[in-house]
C-alpha cells in the first residue's frame, strides 16, 4: 500500500516555530561555489536535476553510496532498516533571509547532495529540561556516518554526514567550497574547515551556524568536531521541500511494523536479495532486556548475540513488547515468521534471538 505524501512527511517535515529576531552573520572574504544546477556538484544518487521557475529540483532514493558503512556503531537501536524511497526535492534558487529565525523541531531540516535527508539533532522522544528531546547522538542511535534509519525505514542524518564529506573530499569541500547539502529554507550547507583548518570559520558563525561569503551569499557551516552540528536554526523561510512515496513493511497479519527501541549494539548490517525479495539483516549484541523464552520463562538478558531481519511478511524477526508475561518492567519477545525464509537463510542460522520467539 502506498502511503499518502502528507502521512509520510510527518517524519520528514518538521513544525518550525519562529522565536527570535535574526542576527547578522559575519562575512568571510572567500566566495562559496554556486552550483545548485550543476550535476557535478551532486553524487550519482541524485537524478533528474532541473532548474526552472525560480526553483531547483531533483530526485533520489534516500540512500547514500554503497561504500558508506550504514548502521554500524549504533547501540540504541530502533529496529528499522535503511530502505529505498522515491523522493522528490524542490527548493528556491535564490532564498531570502527572514525577519526572524526559526527554531527547528524533530524532523527534516534539509537535504544532502546525495539525496539523503538531514534531520534536526533531536530524537522524537519526550522533551527534556532543555525543551527538546534527547539528541539522537546521545541516545546512541547514530552510525559511523552520522545517520540511521527512522520510523519509516528512511535513512537520514542527524549530525555531520561524515562519510559523505569524506566521499566528496578536500577539493570539493575546502578548495572549491561546494555545498554538502541544502537547508529547508534553500540556503546551502557547507563544511569549511573539515580538511583544511585554515578555513575554520567557527568564530564567524551566527546563532544558526550561518555566515555570508564575499559575494553576499548566506550559508550554513557544519561543525568539524564536538557535536558535529549542522545548523541550529533556520535563517530563511522554511519550505515544504520533500515529497516521498514508499511502501511500509508489514507483518504476517498485514499490520505495519513499527520498530521498538532496544539496546542492540550493531556489529554487522547487510542488504541482500533472496528469492526476489530485498532482505535486511542487522546483527549484534542485545543487552539489558527482559525477554520471554519459548517455554514462557522470563529472563533478564545481559548479553545475547543474534540478528533482526526482514525479507517479507512471511520472513522476518524483531523484538516487540508483550503483555502476557507476569513481570515488572517491559518484557519482550522475538516476533518472527520464518515459514517464508529459505532453509539456508543466514539470518535464521545460529540466531540466538529465535530462542525467544513468540
Amino acid at each position: 500500500m502506498k502511503l499518502s505524501i502528507k502521512r509520510v512527511l510527518t517524519a520528514l517535515i518538521p513544525s518550525l516555530i519562529a522565536l527570535s529576531p535574526i542576527t547578522h552573520a559575519h562575512t568571510i572574504e572567500e566566495k562559496i561555489a554556486d552550483c545548485k544546477c550543476d550535476q557535478a556538484c551532486y553524487t550519482d544518487e541524485v537524478t533528474d536535476l532541473k532548474c526552472s521557475g525560480g526553483n531547483f529540483s531533483f530526485k533520489s532514493h534516500s540512500l547514500p553510496d554503497e561504500s558508506h558503512t550504514l548502521m554500524l556503531g549504533i547501540t540504541g537501536n530502533n529496529q528499522q532498516f535503511p530502505s529505498k524511497h522515491d523522493m522528490e526535492i524542490r527548493l528556491p534558487l535564490n532564498p531570502k533571509k527572514a525577519s526572524r529565525v526559526t527554531q527547528t523541531e524533530p524532523g527534516a531540516v534539509g537535504i544532502a547532495v546525495n539525496g539523503v535527508p538531514i534531520f534536526d539533532p533531536s530524537t522524537q522522544g519526550p522533551k527534556q529540561s532543555s525543551g527538546k528531546p534527547v539528541s539522537a547522538a546521545s541516545a546512541g542511535e547514530l552510525d559511523e556516518c552520522g545517520g540511521h534509519a527512522g520510523r519509516g525505514d528512511d535513512y537520514h542524518y542527524h549530525i555531520a554526514p561524515k562519510c559523505l564529506i569524506e566521499e566528496l573530499g578536500k577539493e570539493a569541500i575546502d578548495d572549491k567550497k561546494q555545498a554538502v547539502g541544502y537547508a529547508a529554507d534553500g540556503f546551502p550547507i557547507l563544511a569549511l574547515g573539515w580538511f583544511d583548518k585554515g578555513n575554520d570559520i567557527e568564530a564567524k558563525l551566527d546563532e544558526c551556524r550561518g555566515a555570508t561569503d564575499g559575494a553576499g551569499q548566506y550559508f550554513y557551516n557544519i561543525e568539524y568536531q564536538g557535536e558535529y552540528a549542522i545548523l541550529d536554526c533556520l535563517s530563511g523561510k522554511e519550505q515544504r521541500f520533500a515529497r516521498d512515496n514508499w511502501t511500509h513493511r508489514k507483518n504476517s497479519k498485514g499490520k505495519e511494523i513499527q520498530g521498538m527501541p532496544v539496546k542492540l549494539a550493531v556489529s554487522q548490517y547487510q542488504q541482500t536479495e533472496v528469492e526476489g525479495n530485498i532482505c535486511y539483516i542487522m546483527s549484534g549484541v542485545l543487552s539489558d532486556e527482559q525477554l520471554v523464552n519459548t517455554s514462557g520463562k522470563v529472563n533478564r538478558i545481559k548479553k545475547l548475540e543474534g540478528s533482526i531481519f526482514y525479507c517479507s511478511s512471511s520472513c522476518y524477526g524483531q523484538f516487540i513488547e508483550t503483555k502476557k508475561a507476569r513481570a515488572r518492567g517491559r518484557t519482550s519477545v522475538f516476533d518472527s515468521q520464518t515459514a517464508g525464509c529459505p532453509a539456508d537463510f543466514i539470518a535464521i542460522q545460529d540466531n540466538d534471538f529465535l530462542d525467544y520467539r513468540n
